[in-house]
């Protein structure tokens, strides 16, 4: 499950920041015949490897190699699914043609949607051909398609915070609401509304959750009867106790969902029962109740916004550094398709490296030491080990005699069976355990504080705009000089230097794009604009900026380049001119209009006070006042 649930965040995390090249490199005829090759080789080498894998079973006796085996070729065919997916993403032109649809291209739910099930369907081909080499140690009696669906309603339940939360923010930017946009928009207002979101799936999501595994209440008998004794003893406050389905009788496992008592569930599977004595069950409940009493579901709760905080101020740094170097510049030109894909895969890599970090070493050091802690609590309930011992070593019999196998979220039976004796005979390794983790707590989250602060003085202050200046100038400059004949590098840099109050460049540069593209209504605008309203009198030039605004203004009614038009008109004299160009900018606004609003009103008062004047003007004539 924690395997999975880093490989769909890997999948969301590259096909979001993959920008499609403007001109697609192969037809839609090619992209889909190219894809579904892809899948075809993908399937081949899968029935390959555990055909080869099936052969090397049957010919060796039972033993615990045969669950390692299996389960080390799964993870290499994982793995090899996520390279034939990044693939699919970088070589084909699947996002050109899937963003070409407008209901797709508006929508971060559709896109994600079309990257996860391109993953599933890779994950679904190892289910299928693998089903055989499980057989093989596990005492499974389900069909390969049983499986297969058992699978995908399983990994539904990783997929659904994500998906409820991306629909949320989709419908959002459906409401009328301008100041909501803007808001939600900005690094920090997406990180903002996804936290609170998160916040509520983790806690009120749980009945959705066990809906979708197709839970069921377990029925009345000895089983529900002695949980249901455990829990009212302890006072372990469940919603329900409900019998988790897994794809056979093999799944042999239990475990605990929900941070408030009545959106909470105690899930057991039926391989648990019928394996496990009356005082092993307990134990393994013990162990549940020691994961809510020590709060480890609030914790992992905070570990997932921990991340968001890390990767606010890395994901816009990563990508600036990127487009600063001189790297991909030299490689490739802007025109060049290969230049966007280049882009995003140098700019995602940095995330890439630290999800990896954060989720496979930082929150998988504090998830086997939390359930290190939730075996401990064995003691405080029963007083002894032995019971949660005797059910370990069950489960890793039955399971496939996966004794000594590690998974990076958890330490070995093995480990956790010595860790036991060990505590049984020394009590005091129980207390160093527990101040162990809150050290480690603290200093993560003293470490998550200092990053946050810094990530948002990065987007925020002074420190961060400077920096985003200075790299937006390097990589301008720097493609400026590898086409110089491109208008729209010379109209950028132009605008840049404008913005760094360097008026002189500013000119230079935006009379350059002027002369290769004449027509432009944005070149002539921006220039138009330094023309009219620069500070130094010396680039001041009106006549110039109103013959150029004007041409701006035959090729595009936009907001700003009527602003610009009312701008040019002012400096000329012509207060009336300049009224009408302002209102008309108003009329044509969308969103926050309260710049044009505040136009208007400014060009108002200069025709009245003007009107004012020539009032004054007529009556002192009248009098004989010159």
């Amino acid at each position: 499950m924690y395997t999975n649930f880093i490989y769909f965040i890997v999948v969301l995390l590259i096909f979001s920041t993959q920008q499609p090249s403007p001109v697609p490199r192969l037809s839609l005829h090619l992209t889909v015949l190219a894809s579904i090759t892809l899948l075809s080789l993908f399937a081949l080498i899968n029935r390959h490897v555990f055909r080869r894998l099936a052969e090397r079973m049957a010919a060796a006796s039972a033993g615990p190699h045969l669950a390692v085996l299996y389960h080390r070729t799964v993870s290499r065919q994982s793995l090899l699914a996520f390279l034939f997916f990044c693939l699919a993403v970088y070589l084909l032109d699947i996002k050109y043609y899937l963003t070409s649809v407008a209901l797709i291209r508006g929508s971060f739910t559709l896109q994600g949607l079309a990257a996860l099930a391109l993953f599933l369907l890779h994950l679904t081909i190892i289910w299928f051909y693998s089903y055989q080499c499980h057989c093989r140690f596990s005492a499974s009696t389900c069909s390969p398609s049983a499986v297969v669906a058992a699978n995908l309603k399983f990994n539904l339940a990783i997929i659904l915070p994500w998906l409820l939360i991306s629909g949320s923010f989709d419908l959002l930017q459906l409401l009328p609401v301008g100041a909501l946009h803007d808001q939600l928009n900005t690094p920090l207002g997406q990180i903002l509304f996804f936290a609170l979101l998160l916040v509520i799936f983790m806690i009120f999501a749980p009945p959705l959750v066990v809906r979708v595994w197709g839970c069921r209440p377990l029925t009345p008998g000895v089983s529900r009867s002695l949980i249901e004794k455990f829990c009212q003893d302890e006072n372990f406050q469940v919603r329900e106790i409900v019998l988790w389905p897994g794809p056979g009788a093999d799944v042999i496992t239990a475990g605990v969902m929900g941070l408030h008592r009545r959106c909470r569930y105690l899930l057991v599977t039926e391989g648990l029962l019928n394996v496990l004595d009356d005082d092993e069950l307990r134990a393994v409940l013990a162990h549940e109740l020691g994961h809510v009493k020590e709060k480890h579901l609030f914790f992992y709760l905070i570990f997932l916004l921990g991340y968001l905080v890390l990767a606010y101020p890395l994901s816009t740094l990563s990508f600036l550094l990127v487009l600063a170097s001189d790297l991909p510049l030299a490689l490739f030109r802007r025109s060049d398709p290969e230049f966007l894909t280049l882009i995003s895969m140098l700019s995602t890599l940095p995330l890439l490296l630290l999800l990896l970090f954060y989720f496979r070493f930082l929150f998988g050091f504090f998830i086997r030491n939390f359930e290190r802690q939730a075996d401990l609590y064995v003691f405080s309930v029963m007083g002894r080990g032995y019971p949660l011992v005797s059910a370990l070593e069950k489960v890793a019999f039955h399971s496939g005699n996966v004794r000594d196998v590690p998974s990076w979220h958890h330490f070995s039976i093995k480990q956790r069976v010595d860790f036991l004796v060990a505590t049984a005979r020394n009590p005091a390794l129980l207390r160093r355990h527990r101040l162990k983790l809150r050290r480690a707590l603290a200093v993560y989250l003293v470490g998550l504080l200092a990053v946050g602060a810094l990530g948002y003085l990065f987007h925020s202050g002074a420190v961060g705009k400077n920096l985003n200046e200075q790299l937006n100038h390097k990589m301008l400059a720097r493609l400026v000089q590898l086409e110089p004949s491109n208008p729209q590098l010379q109209l950028q840099l132009g605008t840049l230097y404008y913005t760094r109050n360097q008026p002189q460049e500013a000119v230079n540069h935006l009379e350059r794009a002027l002369e290769l593209d004449p027509d432009n209504p944005e070149i002539l605008n921006n220039l138009a604009w330094v023309l009219a309203t620069s500070k130094e009198k010396s680039f001041l030039q009106p006549e110039r900026a109103l013959t150029l605004a004007v041409k701006a203004a035959a090729g595009s009614r936009e907001p700003h380049i009527l602003d610009t038009l009312a701008e040019a008109y002012h400096v000329n004299g012509q207060a009336r001119e300049a009224l009408a160009a302002a209102e008309e900018a108003l009329a044509a606004a969308t969103g926050d209009r309260s710049y044009y609003l505040e136009q208007v009103e400014r060009f108002q008062r200069m025709v009245e006070g003007r009107s004012n004047e020539q009032e004054n003007s007529i009556e002192h004539r009248a009098w004989g006042i010159e």
